[in-house]
């Protein structure tokens, strides 16, 4: 607030400075024969560089500041929740004893069976494949495997799931048109599994592609098509009537989506309405770190920040 009175201040001085000095008209007879030295053969062009620049300060400190991007928690990649699995170390088994073969019985040579070709993998096992090459961050054969996943694809639930994950994988390197356009998609494909099968996983199937949309557009600048979009995911997930208590990574969804639209009503000047979402995204989380402190307790701790610090805006 302070530099923003001063900016007006030192503003005001320039412009009034200059419209007296270019000769525009006079404010008493302060500046009437103001000696400007050096530049005195250049008093009118002087006096508008004054103007100019104290008009443009004058802007500046009336102009809203939109304030910094704040820390977001990531969304799941893949759709998923792609914490890295435990790995356990078995000491490799013992190998049998070969016996001995009797020096008086002949040795028959058999013909070796011809290699079997191996078995196409289904569009289950293939994405299953996709989702432990992103946990090992092996992008170039997570590449090939959306490729294959591309002509495995048949059902429209199967249709969403692919054009997700293109449009996560393509959200992941930077290319937002792309995204945009496999997430549009993949909305498509999830609205006809909800009118054709409608159950809990179809409506999360959409909402995941939906909070995809809204992540691209904030990303894209387009507020409006952002907040369409988690609302109506929110309202998907709500519909379920609590019945992803038993799912944490459903959980887990539910408050990412809480905090997006909490960020875009925040941003909207909707501090109240932000402040109950994250309430309530607070809630979830914290349930999730009681139960597994290890996976979810950074999430945690995310959002007690970004609560405490609306808390503070509030009350200031």
């Amino acid at each position: 607030m302070l530099a923003r009175l001063v900016g007006i201040i030192l503003g005001l001085i320039l412009a009034s400075s200059g419209y007296v000095v270019a000769g525009w008209g006079s404010l008493g007879n302060w500046a009437a024969h103001l000696d400007l030295g050096p530049l005195e053969p250049y008093r009118t062009n002087a006096g508008v560089a004054a103007a100019i620049v104290g008009g443009a300060l004058i802007v500046a400190a009336l102009s809203p500041r939109r304030e910094p991007k704040k820390p977001r928690r990531a969304p799941m990649a893949l759709g998923l929740d792609l914490e890295p699995e435990p790995q356990t170390k078995t000491a490799p088994p013992e190998p049998a004893p070969v016996p001995p073969v009797p020096v008086t019985a002949p040795i028959m040579e058999t013909a070796a069976p011809p290699p079997q070709p191996p078995r196409a993998l289904t569009f289950a096992e293939q994405r299953a494949r996709l989702v432990s090459l992103s946990r090992s961050e092996s992008w170039a054969e997570a590449a090939r495997a959306l490729n294959a996943m591309k002509s495995l694809a048949r059902t429209d639930e199967e249709l969403a799931i692919l054009h997700r994950d293109l449009g996560d994988f393509a959200r992941g390197q930077g290319n937002l048109d792309s995204a945009a356009e496999a997430y549009e998609a993949a909305v498509g494909h999830a609205r006809q599994v909800c009118h054709d099968r409608p159950s809990d996983e179809a409506s999360e199937l959409l909402a995941g592609a939906l909070s995809g949309v809204g992540d691209v557009a904030e990303a894209e600048g387009r507020l409006d098509a952002a907040l369409a979009a988690f609302e109506e995911a929110l309202a998907l997930r709500r519909a379920r009537g609590g019945r992803e208590a038993g799912d944490p990574n459903a959980q887990r969804a539910l408050s990412v989506n809480l905090e997006r639209l909490a960020d875009l009503r925040e941003d909207r000047g909707h501090r109240m309405r932000a402040l109950d979402l994250y309430r309530e995204s607070y809630d979830i989380a914290g349930r999730l770190a009681a139960a597994d402190p290890a996976r979810f307790g950074p999430d945690l701790a995310a959002t007690r920040t970004r609560l405490n610090e609306l808390e503070a805006k509030i009350s200031s």
